[in-house]
């Protein structure tokens, strides 16, 4: 039915010789309720598009929903159909209903979700979903946040740092893996380094800027904490000035948020976004495009950290490709969450992990 309609839009925009400019874009990319500009996964993903655009002469566009729900993620991505768009690009789990939807009505458009699959909303209870198998058109990218996290960990102890902070947006399987990768990292360093550390561990309820968030990590810095890893797309907005009010440091999450304009952010937990969506339109391109679903991890370079080491003392670039090989060949073994937690029944809660050299204060 939703196809149907497109075409007779297509068709009365002919008939009255109206409509769009007439212009077709055929790489599209639909933000969520970020910005190309939000340095996460928006912005990662539109440099992507803009820059496989340019090499390859192909013409994109980016569409912001006029509602940040499924209606209006499915409004865009009609609008980037009737367009011409040939590949959608759709950054965050927020479209995991909308791609559900649509990848059948769409069939002849390839589609790029990143860090989600594809999910058909419960007609009985509208805040539950079912995933539900990618088709052919559709690729989700998925990633090894513990890989990240433990990275980020491992570097923060390493560059001197030794009070840490974990404060996560929502508790779902992608953050509560950064923090556990996080949790072991630190662990590590802390061992080989014949110290012990004290963490504050928290999940905020929220991916967005928030007062309430501002005001507890304010708190965590007063009573001590050098650094804590922001994990959760727009809590950093709280989380970094915080950190410059108390003088005091910040991890970044997704994204390369080293370039803050506050100045507190000692590294970075990235996903790279922007190789992925790169890489899957060059596969488009050479007619290479397959759907499904990939985890991505060191081994394909896909996360790690940025090569800046500025704020990290002693952890410099030679340090960090030791450990990322170690992390990549296998030889470091981090803990998934189904291996302490068999039911996934601990609501992210990490004092399973029973870790030697960490003190962990977890603050609900």
């Amino acid at each position: 039915m939703r196809k149907l309609l497109i075409l007779l839009l297509i068709f009365s925009f002919l008939l009255v010789g109206c409509g769009n400019s007439g212009e077709e874009f055929e790489i599209a990319l639909v933000t969520d309720a970020g910005d190309i500009n939000d340095k996460s996964f928006n912005q990662s993903a539109w440099q992507a598009v803009e820059r496989f655009g340019k090499d390859k002469n192909v013409t994109y566009k980016y569409y912001k929903p006029a509602s940040f729900d499924d209606a209006g993620y499915k409004a865009q991505i009609d609008e980037a159909v009737l367009n011409g768009a040939k590949v959608i690009v759709c950054p965050g789990y927020k479209f995991c209903n909308a791609i559900g939807e649509l990848q059948d009505e769409y069939d002849e458009v390839k589609f790029i979700l990143i860090d989600a699959v594809p999910t058909i909303p419960d007609k009985k209870d509208s805040t539950k979903s079912t995933e539900i198998k990618p088709k052919d058109n559709v690729y989700c990218a998925l990633y090894n946040e513990l890989q990240a996290g433990y990275l980020a960990g491992y570097a923060a102890i390493k560059g001197g740092f030794t009070k840490l902070g974990f404060m996560g947006g929502i508790a779902l399987p992608a953050v509560i893996n950064y923090g556990y990768g996080y949790l072991q990292g630190a662990n590590d360093a802390a061992m080989q380094s014949g110290i012990k550390i004290d963490m504050m561990y928290t999940y905020t309820g929220t991916f967005n800027e928030d007062p309430a968030v501002k005001t507890k990590a304010a708190k965590w810095y007063d009573s001590g904490l050098e650094v804590i890893f922001s994990c959760g797309g727009g809590i950093c907005n709280s989380i970094f000035p915080a950190a410059k009010e108390a003088e005091k440091f910040a991890i970044g999450v997704d994204s390369n948020q080293n370039d803050d304009s506050t100045g507190v952010v000692i590294t970075s937990a990235l996903k790279d976004v922007n190789k992925t969506v790169y890489d899957k339109l060059v596969d488009y391109k050479n007619d290479k495009f397959k759907g499904g679903i990939e985890t991505l991890d060191a081994t394909g370079g896909y996360i790690g950290l940025p090569k800046d080491f500025e704020h990290l003392g002693n952890f410099n670039e030679d340090a960090y490709n030791e450990i990322f090989t170690k992390i990549a060949n296998g030889s470091v073994k981090i803990k998934t969450r189904a291996e302490v937690d068999n039911d996934n029944k601990d609501n992210g809660n990490p004092a399973k992990l029973n870790l030697s050299n960490v003190n962990i204060t977890y603050d609900k």
